[in-house]
């Protein structure tokens, strides 16, 4: 087992002090700990495919070569930088990628993960990137990390390290925060939408909707949990949104909507008339640690506007968000909701149905609603 510091340890005797990436639980406790150091350079990316370009540009500046952490789930959005960009028969980037192996064969995980999980190695194959799995005694870590570093430099191309789960020694958790957090938030939320359509997006929101249902009796047929594909709950919404006439509820989190930005735009383009965009906004990736993301410095009123939605709302207390009428905002609509990272522990997971179950429900319940 690694700790994160001889993890860091050895990347700097290797002259490795870039990072870049998106977070995961697979590399938390390596996170958490990277997030506290003040002599690396640490730029955190709002998708997988944004963190091949920041270190590319690292490489075309400096000549040295980046680190890029990502979960496999990312890789597909990794895929045509890695393969247009970074390439050997194109420009050549060096740069070390760590990537998290969920779904690895042979494992317990959840359905989302399997299929990456059994083609992540093959994909490395298939875009002839050389590749090596974790080990986790650090003489031969620190042997794999000068191996790959000196194959990357020498030929010119991207490397990877594939982690396994439980590598790491557990890291400090994050600290609670006192303040308006999502699950009440959305057993507000609930209370006023009543009968409609919700899209809930990955991580802990699902899962707390999930739980809430089953708290308040109900069943589940009216939420869409997007348990993988991160950052497409509201262009799920959108496609909806365009095909019914009750209006779409969409549950989103400020990481999940910073992956694909451009997704603003084009619902304000196509303004659906039955659209409300909810922003869960706690400004950290709170399934994968508590790391940050950079919403703290994002003016979210202005860029839901700017992209064409009609009416926006910012709330930060549970008296302003029960003041809140939104059946009657004006649509396409963005509610923004200032919360503070926080869950139950022991949080369960969607259980007892697959998701084509869930999808055949979901599919069944919306059916009455079709324009």
């Amino acid at each position: 087992m690694l700790t994160a510091r001889e993890l860091l340890e050895v990347l700097q005797k290797n002259d490795i002090r870039f990072f870049t990436g998106v977070p995961d639980s697979g590399l938390k406790d390596f996170l958490v700990y990277l997030n506290d150091q003040k002599n690396v350079a640490h730029v955190r990316a709002a998708n997988e495919g944004q963190a091949i370009g920041i270190a590319t540009g690292y490489h075309l500046a400096t000549g040295k070569m980046p680190l890029v952490y990502l979960q496999n789930a990312g890789l597909g959005n990794t895929v045509n930088p890695l393969t247009s960009l970074a390439d050997k028969t194109v420009y050549g980037i060096p740069m070390l990628l760590f990537v998290s192996w969920r779904g690895e064969p042979g494992t317990t995980d959840e359905p989302q993960h399997a299929r990456m999980g059994e083609i992540t190695p093959k994909l490395f194959e298939l875009m002839d990137i050389p590749y090596e799995v974790a080990n986790g005694d650090i003489a031969e870590f620190e042997t794999q990390i000068r191996d790959l570093k000196t194959k990357s430099m020498a030929e010119q191309q991207p490397v990877a390290l594939i982690f396994q789960r439980g590598l790491f020694a557990e890291e400090k958790s994050a600290e609670e925060f006192s303040g308006l957090k999502r699950q009440d938030t959305l057993e507000i939320i609930l209370e006023k939408i009543g009968n409609a359509p919700v899209v809930s997006t990955t991580g802990k929101t699902s899962r707390e909707l999930f739980e809430l249902r089953d708290a308040r009796q109900e069943g589940h047929e009216k939420d869409f949990l997007v348990i993988g594909s991160m950052g497409a709950a509201s262009l799920i919404g959108l496609g909806i949104a365009r095909s019914v006439q009750e209006t779409v509820y969409v549950f989103d989190g400020d990481g999940s909507l910073l992956m694909h930005l451009g997704a603003l735009p084009t619902i304000g383009h196509y303004a659906p008339k039955n659209f409300c965009h909810i922003l869960l906004d706690n400004r950290v990736h709170e399934s994968t640690g508590n790391q940050p993301t950079v919403s703290e410095t994002m003016d979210w009123e202005a860029l839901f506007r700017a992209s064409g939605y009609e009416d926006v709302k910012r709330v930060s207390t549970k008296e302003e968000l029960a003041a809140l009428d939104v059946k009657h905002l004006k649509s396409p609509s963005a509610v923004i909701i200032s919360l503070v990272p926080g869950s139950q522990k022991n949080l369960s997971r969607p259980s007892a149905k697959s998701p084509v179950e869930r999808k055949k429900e979901f599919m069944s319940f919306i059916e009455k609603f079709r324009a």
